[in-house]
């Protein structure tokens, strides 16, 4: 069991850009696990789940006396912003960069102004992905840096549930509706895959700033009963969605170890993506789908297809995936790193 405390950091919670889930699933396993974990942030909007432990952190404090202001022998960041903060002052304690992508253009400067300031404070750098650390080296250069996916919880979506199941195939997309994530692809690609599978229907879960263009999309197409908006759900409404699918997809052209896809995964699951360095990362060490490089729908469509039929064996391997990656063994391995015994 680790005996040192560990304090996740973000600039303010929830989190933005996804991290949220992630930090969530953290606190709660590494508790499990017997180690002492909190939550901290500039300003809390909410409280964390499950009685997750909090701390709201003061900026002129950390300007005045730095880190070892606070508690916790692990300062565990998962933003850039707060850690000019964090690292105003020099520290002995151990410290923690995890690296989940820069998808903007401020991010991106922002993450390179700070790694040439700070990058020799870290203790260690984790990255969600290969393709995180390729990220990183194409802004900053070299970096040394620790792979650790994202999880998921698999006993949580194991059971068989064909509720929402509107069609066949069920095509299931589950994001933050941004522009990168090019949900309209999805949408644009029904017209022409209802001619190859009358019956198909697309779930889109979450909201964003695209949600009234996808709508405005939908509606010009004619397709408001093949393509369905939910809106953001909550954990246990979004896996009712998964269950039902027959096959998740994406055509994003950011991402660095997307969660959806993990829960598509511990589902059953095949996965058909956009080909991006993550993704591909993704379905190789799965064996779990496929990929398509064209944004045109006939290869889309073949490569649904080709998913579609094989979907019980690409389920199964996406499955197998999915118990190896859980939060138990992603946190075993981060307190791993933690102990200085994973390089």
């Amino acid at each position: 069991m680790l005996k040192k405390s560990v304090l996740m950091v973000v600039d303010k919670y929830p989190a933005t850009y996804g991290h949220t889930t992630v930090i969530n699933n953290l606190c709660v396993e590494l508790r499990r696990l017997g180690v002492k974990v909190a939550i901290g942030a500039f300003s809390f909007d909410e409280k964390p789940p499950d009685d997750i432990e909090y701390l709201k952190l003061n900026r002129l404090k950390l300007l005045l006396s730095g880190i070892d202001s606070l508690e916790f022998d692990i300062i565990h960041s998962h933003q850039t912003l707060p850690n000019y903060f964090l690292f105003s002052r020099r520290s002995s304690k151990i410290k923690i960069l995890h690296y989940h992508g820069a998808s903007n253009m401020l991010q991106r400067i922002n993450f390179k102004i700070f790694m040439k300031l700070y990058r020799n404070c870290f203790t260690k750098i984790i990255s969600v992905s290969n393709a995180g650390i390729s990220q990183m080296k194409d802004m900053i250069g070299h970096v040394n840096a620790t792979v650790l996916y994202n999880g998921v919880t698999d006993e949580f979506f194991t059971e068989e549930i064909t509720t929402h199941k509107k069609g066949t195939p069920q095509l299931l997309f589950v994001s933050a509706l941004r522009k990168y994530k090019q949900t309209s692809v999805l949408v644009n690609l029904m017209s022409k895959l209802l001619e190859v599978f009358p019956d198909a229907h697309l779930q889109i879960v979450g909201d964003g700033e695209c949600l009234e263009k996808l709508k405005n999309q939908i509606k010009i197409k004619k397709l408001e009963t093949h393509v369905e908006l939910t809106g953001k759900l909550d954990i246990n409404e979004l896996r009712k969605r998964y269950s039902s699918c027959d096959l998740y997809i994406s055509a994003s052209n950011f991402e660095v170890c997307p969660v959806p896809t993990l829960e598509a995964m511990a589902c059953g699951k095949p996965l058909v993506l956009y080909n991006i360095e993550p993704h591909k990362e993704i379905i190789s060490i799965s064996k779990a789908g496929e990929i398509f490089s064209s944004l045109e729908s006939p290869e889309i469509i073949s490569k649904i297809k080709n998913v579609y039929n094989n979907r019980k064996e690409l389920g199964l391997n996406g499955r197998k995936f999915a118990k190896q990656n859980n939060w138990s063994e992603v946190c075993k391995k981060l307190i791993g790193i933690y102990e200085d015994k994973v390089d």
